[in-house]
């Protein structure tokens, strides 16, 4: 996120990198400005501890640790980013779309926002083997159905994490069709994103995700970008 945060800066746009106050010290490295939230619920150092922690876990309890994380992190982003936006008076908001249904934050400030993937990707279709795990690639009827059950697994995992999404939804009045996987993507036009004169190119792409809400692109940070001069 950082690169595409520079490149985004060297084009004259004033660029605001937003995240748990542990990302500070390597977004400033990059020469960005950091806009700390959720800073009551990870103090600096805690996040690293967490990671930390995470390191000696292997297999399935790797992984629903690693989701618990990015839970805790997407709930207090909740309790803090939206007056966090408001108060930097933002024009858009580009997520990273491994902290799951965070874009219910510029839904619900009506904020142009667009996603950016920057891990593996997660194939919602069983068509490949899901990213969590080691499988190789085949084509068989015997794979393709271990495929699927790696798909669910990782759905009864993740269930916390859409538990979170929905109740904030709830909470600020957004109306959204979770039986839809497209409700929450950017709906910025074509695969195109324009932020103000500059052109973002991001992928959209089709979904197939049988998990409310999240694309099949789905792999941390925000980025919050303001008009500047030309």
């Amino acid at each position: 996120m950082t690169t595409l945060a520079r490149q985004l800066q060297s084009r004259n746009r004033d660029v605001l990198f937003i995240g748990v106050p542990d990302s500070e010290p390597s977004v400033r490295a990059a020469g960005l400005t950091f806009l700390p939230c959720a800073v009551k619920e990870f103090t600096a150092g805690s996040l690293n501890e967490r990671r930390r922690r995470m390191s000696k876990l292997e297999g399935e309890e790797a992984l629903r640790a690693t989701l618990q994380n990015i839970t805790d992190r997407i709930e207090a982003m909740f309790n803090s980013l939206p007056s966090t936006l408001t108060a930097a008076a933002v024009d858009a908001v580009v997520l990273d779309t491994v902290l799951f249904y965070t874009e219910l934050v510029p839904m619900s400030l009506g904020i142009p926002y667009a996603h950016v993937a920057n891990a593996l990707h997660f194939d919602y279709s069983g068509y490949t083997p899901f990213c969590c795990y080691d499988w190789p690639h085949e084509t068989t009827q015997a794979t393709l159905a271990r495929n699927q059950k790696g798909v669910e697994r990782f759905r009864q995992t993740l269930a916390p994490t859409i538990a979170v999404g929905k109740a904030y939804a709830k909470r600020v009045g957004l109306d959204v069709d979770w039986d839809t996987p497209s409700a929450t993507i950017s709906k910025l036009p074509g695969s195109h994103n324009v932020l103000g004169n500059l052109t973002l190119k991001v992928r959209i792409g089709h979904r197939s995700s049988t998990i409310p809400g999240l694309s099949t692109i789905v792999p941390a940070a925000s980025m919050s970008i303001s008009h500047g001069s030309d």
